[in-house]
């Protein structure tokens, strides 16, 4: 998940170009708001920070294919039953080794920065998927409520809601526990523009039509596509 940038009086950490033409631009493209990127990385890199991603996304799901199955063949590997332990796992190993093999094959960028929007990506992954676990799990053990679909839509759309500002601000804590930067906001533009990042969130959730398209089998891409983006954003 991409957050945008706020001002704050006398302090500007995009000083250097804020008054582009070509910054103007990355602010305002979904594109670029999606990929947090101001240039694009060069071939090399991106190879090398792809598989740094595949490879930690793969890790707990071998794990987990083990535990459940016992990984007799990697098609068990599209076997597995995620909860939300899985799922977060799944998604902040994906995340944490797409930033740091973004760390360590991206030469150019700055390694704080990426580190910085590494936690971004990391509690926008986490803390929605663990509020939509917590409240569908309340639900479960509530016998008025456990059958009951509008009560389930509500607890799902509003932690998400509710998680994503959640996350920012728990991120800007983390990563300028000083105050020193302008805080990033969450945006409706940045949530549109990674809405596959609520795909964990609606996996926990058990949604009907993700059961029924077999959605959860994607998952491990999209996280993967998530740290693949994370170790490039400069």
């Amino acid at each position: 998940m991409t957050i945008t940038v706020t001002k704050k009086p006398n302090t500007n950490v995009f000083s250097a170009f804020q008054n582009t033409a070509h910054t103007k631009n990355v602010y305002t493209s979904l594109y670029y708001k999606r990929n947090h990127r101001i240039e694009e990385t060069d071939h090399k890199t991106k190879a090398k920070i792809a598989v740094g991603s595949l490879i930690s996304t793969l890790i707990p799901m071998i794990y987990f294919a083990k535990k459940q199955t016992g990984l007799k063949s990697m098609a068990d590997l599209l076997k597995i039953k995620y909860e939300l332990k899985e799922v977060l796992a799944l998604s902040s190993a994906s995340i944490v080794g797409g930033v740091i093999s973004g760390v360590i094959a991206d030469k150019k960028s700055d390694k704080k920065r990426k580190v910085k929007e590494g936690v971004f990506q990391f509690m926008n992954a986490v803390i929605p998927t663990a509020l939509v676990g917590g409240a569908m799990k309340l639900i479960e053990d509530n016998t008025k409520y456990q059958n009951s679909k509008p009560v389930k839509v509500a607890a799902i759309v509003t932690s998400i809601i509710a998680g994503m500002p959640l996350a920012a601000f728990i991120s800007n804590i983390i990563n300028d526990p000083k105050d020193k930067e302008p805080d990033r906001k969450l945006t409706l533009k940045d949530s549109v523009v990674n809405m596959d990042d609520a795909l964990g969130a609606l996996v926990v959730a058990k949604i009907p039509l993700v059961d029924k398209l077999h959605l959860d089998k994607l998952m491990p891409l999209i996280f993967a596509w998530c740290g693949y983006r994370a170790g490039q954003s400069n």
